[in-house]
């Protein structure tokens, strides 16, 4: 008998397919962050220090130099075409996303409708962070596929090639940079090794192309503009969308007073001096890395081929970086979607064997989760009550200690 399977789901695909490039064409009129990038990439190569350079009136570039370089073709097109291939290629960075998290979980122990609403709901998540990496045109989706693809590409066998991307994510913006611990921690020293060249190699790139004097000058300036310890990078409030512990605990601990921009209600609950705030975050920060090793699990230098708890681990590392890198807006957040995937499946997959009680306290604070990062998108009407309050943070907070009891079932270490 004929299957009529593949057709439909050739005509399923298409359709999404041509749906997701009418809505690239749409938000591709927009003015929005890549104006940012392909700015600085043109002043990039007129002498102009683009850390110290305001774009659309106000806003900085934090991005790499060589990042600058890499976008420098598209500032010769027009921007509304420039935008379109930027996001583009991010929709299947993004598609290499879903295919390599779903490497990570064993499907087949799903029927067709289990696996479409586990693919659904680990999307609806993440809903929020999703769009507005589209909207804004960010690179946080860049940056993901980099250090998961890296990853995979190192764990497979692939070496060189995944400490390429993992080096690049890490050249790009900062945040990548809790996966070099975690590969010596797992014995991968010559994937480690190959990542601190390629990231020196990437620093240094540019200097052929805009001299070595002029990228020695933007790289120290870059540091000054991103150094964590620089007390805007404490307190963390220049602009009142920023999420993460930094923004999360001066919010919580400062007391200041209110700007035009700023809801007049009370949100501290103490007022610590600029000192004790650094102590008390970086004793936060200290607390939330450290937890890292109840996750990993095994003594240093071993290495696990069990993939439920290589991307256990993993997720709760990406989970920590728009936590404790600081300036963190929404779209950043996209990197707590590998943990909320991993607990879903838990879910799907345990509903027979962990205890009621336990069950439904997962339900119910995955809930509180999801509502907590995803209520500017449900009910935008109120946002500025959940910038004022800082929801996100709360609702990514959230996922820690349900990820901590979410154990895969190990295997004994090779």
């Amino acid at each position: 008998m004929y299957n009529r399977q593949p057709l439909k789901t050739k005509l399923i695909t298409g359709g999404i397919i041509l749906a997701v490039l009418a809505y690239l064409l749409i938000l591709s009129k927009n003015n929005n962050d890549f104006n940012i990038y392909v700015q600085a990439s043109a002043d990039l190569f007129k002498g102009i220090d683009i850390y110290t350079a305001l774009y659309k009136q106000s806003y900085h570039y934090y991005y790499s130099v060589f990042f600058a370089i890499l976008i420098y073709p598209l500032t010769l097109i027009p921007y509304y075409w420039a935008l379109f291939i930027w996001l583009v290629t991010n929709a299947f960075f993004f598609y290499r996303i879903i295919r390599i998290l779903a490497e990570y979980f064993d499907l087949t122990l799903f029927s067709g409708k289990q696996k479409a609403l586990f693919f659904f709901l680990c999307f609806i998540f993440g809903l929020e962070f999703i769009v507005g990496n589209f909207t804004c045109g960010q690179a946080t989706i860049c940056i993901l596929y980099l250090s998961l693809e890296g990853i995979r590409f190192v764990f497979s066998g692939r070496k060189i090639l995944g400490a390429l991307l993992i080096a690049l994510g890490i050249n790009i913006k900062i945040m990548p940079i809790v996966l070099l611990p975690y590969l010596l921690y797992r014995r991968e020293f010559k994937a480690a090794g190959f990542v601190v060249i390629f990231y020196i190699l990437l620093l240094g790139f540019p200097g052929l192309l805009i001299g070595v004097d002029h990228n020695n000058a933007l790289l120290t300036s870059w540091w000054h503009s991103i150094n964590p310890m620089n007390p805007e990078h404490i307190l963390d409030e220049d602009e009142t969308s920023f999420h993460g512990l930094s923004t999360f605990l001066s919010t919580l601990l400062v007391e200041r007073t209110p700007t035009q921009y700023d809801l007049p209600i009370k949100r501290n609950i103490a007022n610590l001096t600029l000192a004790q705030l650094t102590v008390v975050l970086n004793v936060v920060r200290f607390m939330l890395i450290s937890f890292s090793l109840y996750f990993l699990r095994t003594k240093p230098f071993v290495t696990i081929k069990n993939k439920m708890h290589r991307i256990w681990e993993l997720s709760y590392l990406l989970l920590l970086v728009p936590l404790i890198f600081p300036h963190q807006q929404v779209y950043a957040f996209l990197f707590v979607t590998p943990a909320t995937s991993y607990i879903i499946y838990y879910l799907f997959t345990q509903k027979g064997n962990a205890s009621k009680i336990k069950y439904n306290t997962l339900l119910t604070v995955l809930s509180l989760s999801y509502l907590a990062c995803n209520i500017s998108f449900l009910l935008g009407q109120f946002n500025a009550y959940y910038v004022h309050f800082k929801v996100l943070t709360y609702g990514a907070l959230l996922i820690i200690p349900m990820l901590a009891v979410c154990v895969p079932q190990l295997k004994e270490p090779d």
